[in-house]
């Protein structure tokens, strides 16, 4: 069964949020490198680092320090009907170590090249190990995955990729909505930031959730349309989102017309702050 998830490019709050989205971004940097190698696209949000020497070490080490930096407020380690991903009797040390070992025959085994391939040739118990990372209710069948929702499993979640343009980032069955993803420009990706700097997690996911709904923006490539991605078409979509506030002002509360109508308008006064184009 395929589900539809949201979920957010940036976490929890104040100083454990600029942290871990340091950490976000290095596991961006590390895997896109790894995907450049086999020709895929990663995070365009992201510079791309002129030495790539020792990759696999960095696939380890950003791993790790992204881990231990969104454990305990991501991860439960209590095993029973209402987590159905976690293994029994298993700590955050071992899926620490038990992922990183997956990662690692990944990069040395073309897993990024032939993902469904690689993910054919895993234990019960490492499939079991990738379910947890990626909080699946399911247990994995590779069997039927596209190369996208398979190429996921093997890139911690706030590295994984929209490899097909189609919007959703899709993991395993499921697909997931998320802003900023891979394909969101560094300069709207900067003015999202700013303007959701000071937002509850709760806030920041209501505008996740806007900012996907507007589907009336794409962008054609060789004849499909896509979600649009260009700065630009974020400035419309921010003001679309404006406009639509106006129009039905009479009958939205006064305190959320207020709310949503400072949020874009932040966000478009940071599009155009940083005076690029497409």
């Amino acid at each position: 069964m395929t589900s539809i998830t949201p979920l957010m490019g940036s976490l929890p709050s104040t100083r454990a949020v600029n942290n871990e989205t340091t950490t976000e971004k290095d596991l961006q940097t590390v895997f896109s490198a790894v995907l450049r190698e086999v020709g895929r696209d990663g995070y365009a949000s992201v510079e791309t680092s002129a030495d790539e020497s020792e990759l696999e070490g960095r696939i380890g080490s950003s791993w790790e320090a992204w881990f231990e930096q969104v454990s305990n407020t991501r991860y439960t380690f209590v095993a029973g009907a209402e987590s159905p991903s976690v293994r029994e009797g298993k700590t955050a040390e071992d899926l620490k170590r038990d992922y990183k070992a997956i990662l690692s025959r990944a990069y040395r085994e073309s897993g990024y090249q032939a993902p469904l391939a690689f993910l054919q040739n895993l234990s019960p118990e490492e499939l079991k190990t990738v379910q947890q990372v990626q909080h699946l209710a399911d247990s994995i069948q590779p069997t039927g995955l596209s190369e996208e929702a398979a190429l996921n499993l093997l890139i911690p979640p706030a590295a994984q990729v929209d490899s097909n343009a189609d919007g959703f980032t899709s993991v395993g069955r499921a697909q997931t909505v998320r802003f900023p993803d891979s394909r969101t420009p560094a300069k709207v990706r900067d003015a999202w930031e700013e303007a959701t700097a000071s937002l509850t997690e709760g806030d920041k996911l209501m505008y996740v959730l806007q900012i996907s709904r507007i589907g009336l923006i794409t962008e054609t490539e060789n004849d499909y349309p896509t979600p649009a991605v260009s700065v630009d078409s974020f400035e419309q979509k921010a003001n679309q989102w404006l406009e639509y506030l106006d129009y039905f002002k009479a009958q939205i509360p006064l305190e959320q017309y207020e709310r949503d109508h400072r949020f874009w308008t932040e966000f478009r006064t940071a599009l155009q702050r940083e005076d690029v184009t497409q």
